[in-house]
């Protein structure tokens, strides 16, 4: 049964989720099929208009997405000046550290919850926890989260270079308990 739950959250999160960015219930992105109230977004899957945007191109540990990397705090050698984040409420909590090789914008960490599937598709809450204007490559951010069951409940996301907001679910391998970043 765990197995297969995973697979469809696998399977769910490849195929893709139609997002936005709210803050004061104010969209940022193609608006529909999205519900926002009070900062939590429902992305009812299939209803944006646009295209879906494929899995992040990722390094081979798939900790890292095009312009940012992440890596469990118990492997980082040395942590240079960094800011620290709280973003789970539940014990254990398992440290990441961001780092950044050029300045990246509008920089999120992000609650996600997985509602329930439609037409097969999954529908997320998603919540901004997080915001720093300017990601900057001489301060790493440790953000320390809580990594519930299987289904990502964790995410970052980031305006890239080309102006698109790029949005990723954070979770834990089974295989090996490495960082995974999904694109949604």
């Amino acid at each position: 049964m765990k197995n297969l739950t995973v697979m469809l959250a696998a399977m769910a999160l490849a195929l893709g989720v139609s997002v936005c960015s709210a803050q004061n219930n104010v969209l940022t992105a193609g608006t529909e099929g999205i519900n926002c109230k009070d900062g939590v977004c429902e992305f009812v899957p299939g209803a944006a208009v646009g295209e879906r945007a494929p899995l992040a191109a990722i390094n081979p540990y798939n900790n890292a997405v095009p312009d940012i990397e992440g890596e469990w705090a118990r492997d980082v050698k040395q942590l240079g000046p960094h800011d620290v984040f709280t973003a789970g409420q539940t014990e254990p909590l398992a440290g990441v550290v961001f780092s950044v090789n050029k300045p990246i914008k509008n920089f999120k960490v992000l609650s996600l919850y997985l509602k329930e599937f439609r037409n097969e598709k999954p529908v997320f809450l998603v919540k901004e926890l997080y915001t720093k204007e300017v990601f900057r490559p001489d301060r790493q951010l440790l953000v320390r989260f809580s990594f519930i069951g299987t289904i990502p409940n964790n995410g970052i996301s980031y305006t890239d270079d080309s102006g698109k907001t790029r949005y990723y679910s954070i979770s834990e391998s089974g295989m090996d308990g490495s960082l995974v970043f999904s694109e949604f």
